[in-house]
């Protein structure tokens, strides 16, 4: 994974991600993203933690039980690296990134904090980048890395590492930051993350 940085550094995992609405809201009525309907969230899994050995059961009860549940829809996915996604997707964008946080929250709470790894948010950009090319409906990544409890933009083109648009990652970063996502500051630490399962 890997990219650009703002001033700010969010204090935990709600303060960054509580960002995310408002900066999905200002670009889209700048004509600049859409929001798709899915975002997921991936962590290394542990036969040893109780939480993930039964995540299915426990996803269930957390996002359709109960006042204010969201009602997300979720599935769960094993990728080729041996790394676990929750796939979530619902149509109104609050509640998924309310669903994304609630996920997260909960991995961590029951002992696997450790294993998260990221959320990774869908969106389509449309707009013009630094070497003045025009993009339309291009489909990009906000990747919220646990560990540094920051976004950073990806927009992969192809399937092999390294196949990447940095121009348009370049222009996400700093529209991201203007409208107050917590963005990584460190452009080593916008890692590319092939093979998004959505």
């Amino acid at each position: 994974m890997g990219i650009f940085g703002s001033n700010k550094v969010a204090k935990n995992d709600w303060s960054a991600m509580s960002t995310v609405v408002k900066a999905e809201a200002k670009l889209q009525a700048l004509g600049e993203i859409t929001p798709s309907r899915r975002a997921g969230v991936i962590y290394r899994n542990s036969d040893e933690n109780a939480f993930l050995n039964d995540i299915e059961f426990e996803l269930k009860s957390i996002l359709y039980v109960g006042e204010g549940a969201t009602k997300t829809a979720f599935e769960i996915e094993d990728d080729d690296r041996g790394m676990r996604w929750i796939v979530l997707e619902d149509g109104n964008f609050s509640d998924l990134v309310s669903s994304v946080y609630t996920v997260g929250n909960a991995i961590g709470v029951n002992g696997a904090e450790d294993n998260l790894l990221a959320a990774v948010f869908e969106l389509y950009f449309t707009g013009t980048v630094e070497d003045n090319t025009y993009r339309s409906g291009l489909r990009t990544y906000w990747i919220y890395r646990y560990d540094r409890k920051a976004f950073y933009p990806f927009v992969p083109t192809g399937d092999n590492e390294g196949d990447r648009d940095r121009s348009t990652e370049a222009r996400l970063g700093q529209d991201l930051r203007k409208h107050g996502l917590a963005v990584e500051k460190s452009l080593t630490e916008w890692m590319g993350l092939w093979g998004i399962p959505f």
